[in-house]
């Protein structure tokens, strides 16, 4: 990617603004993720611009210095992957720990699961939601409520930041089908999610022709995704990693999400594997949390009653962890190498 000094700046601006990541020189922001990964999410940018105080948290991001840190630097704000959230939140309810300062956490590189949001809520910290990519600069949606959401009961808010979110200002969104036809934003319809925006890539760096965009300037982001009559936008997958059964879609994060709300479980992935006769199925990759056991019959019985039954994942591989990139986010296409011979049971 190639940034102009306009887009970033544009975008530094957008993303401090209260319906975005809300940052202000009242604020202590702890950025969990690399500069050299999408400028950081912006928040060196949009953290200078305001005055905001930037924690910086070196190499060691694990549950035991991200605590510390938040407590000795009064973090009130801080932005990383869900995985970075599990481990910190682990590591606080292993040893009773409080954190007291802390008010927001910005999720983002995939979907964070709602019992997060629980487990978040009884420190004191709001969890709110952000999509972006790196040709996004990064930012293009928050989970943040309207109006119309002020005294919803708990349920209903819980559900509104279980979703990406709505765009922040510059950014527009829609989705469309297979052939380019526009979807409604009914919350039901999914498809390929477009974007535009003055801090949307217009083309990649020395690269003059390929399909990334539309003829009239959409972006095409790769994700697969509803939209709601108020603008909320949802991940059912990205394009690569949904699965694909018998004609129908089943999405991986939705499956990974229900399962890292059972107790025993520290982190799940859902890959699509080979079947005969329905092309694909869903098959659980999970890591158990230390001391804990669970079966495969009892991790499958986990999604009873929460989805549609031919949705249920038919098997579960147990391993003692999973493969991420240097930023936290799951490795699917590892996951898939190391289980492309499995075999289902008959």
């Amino acid at each position: 990617m190639l940034y102009s000094h306009r887009s970033t700046v544009l975008h530094a601006y957008a993303s401090s603004l209260p319906d975005s990541l809300d940052i202000s020189a009242e604020g202590a922001v702890m950025p969990v993720v690399p500069m050299f990964h999408v400028n950081g999410w912006g928040l060196p940018y949009s953290c200078t611009l305001n005055g905001a105080k930037l924690v910086l948290p070196g190499p060691k991001m694990d549950g035991v210095n991200l605590y510390e840190l938040i407590e000795s630097e009064q973090v009130t704000m801080t932005a990383g992957v869900p995985t970075v959230w599990m481990m910190l939140l682990q590591h606080c309810e292993k040893n009773h720990l409080k954190m007291r300062s802390l008010k927001r956490v910005i999720v983002g590189g995939s979907a964070a699961p709602e019992s997060m949001i629980d487990k978040l809520a009884e420190h004191g910290a709001e969890l709110r939601q952000l999509w972006g990519m790196t040709e996004l600069s990064p930012c293009g949606t928050t989970s943040t409520p309207k109006f119309k959401h002020r005294g919803a009961d708990e349920q209903t808010l819980r559900n509104l930041h279980t979703k990406q979110g709505r765009p922040i200002f510059g950014v527009q969104i829609r989705i469309v089908d297979d052939e380019g036809k526009a979807l409604p934003h009914d919350g039901v319809a999914f498809g390929n999610l477009q974007v535009k925006g003055p801090w949307v890539l217009g083309q990649y760096f020395r690269r003059d022709q390929d399909d990334s965009h539309t003829p009239d300037g959409w972006f095409n982001t790769g994700d697969v995704v509803t939209i709601d009559p108020d603008g909320y936008m949802k991940i059912t997958d990205r394009t690569k990693d949904v699965i694909k059964s018998g004609g129908e879609w089943i999405s991986s994060i939705e499956l990974e999400n229900i399962l890292v709300g059972h107790p025993a479980v520290a982190e799940a992935a859902a890959i699509g594997v080979f079947h005969p006769k329905w092309d694909e199925r869903p098959l659980m990759v999970v890591v158990l949390k230390p001391g804990c056991s669970a079966s495969r019959d009892e991790l499958i019985a986990f999604y009873e009653g929460k989805i549609a039954k031919w949705w249920t994942p038919d098997d579960v591989a147990f391993v003692d962890e999973l493969p991420h990139t240097a930023t936290g986010k799951l490795q699917k296409m590892k996951l898939r190498e190391m289980f492309k011979d499995y075999q289902w049971a008959n």
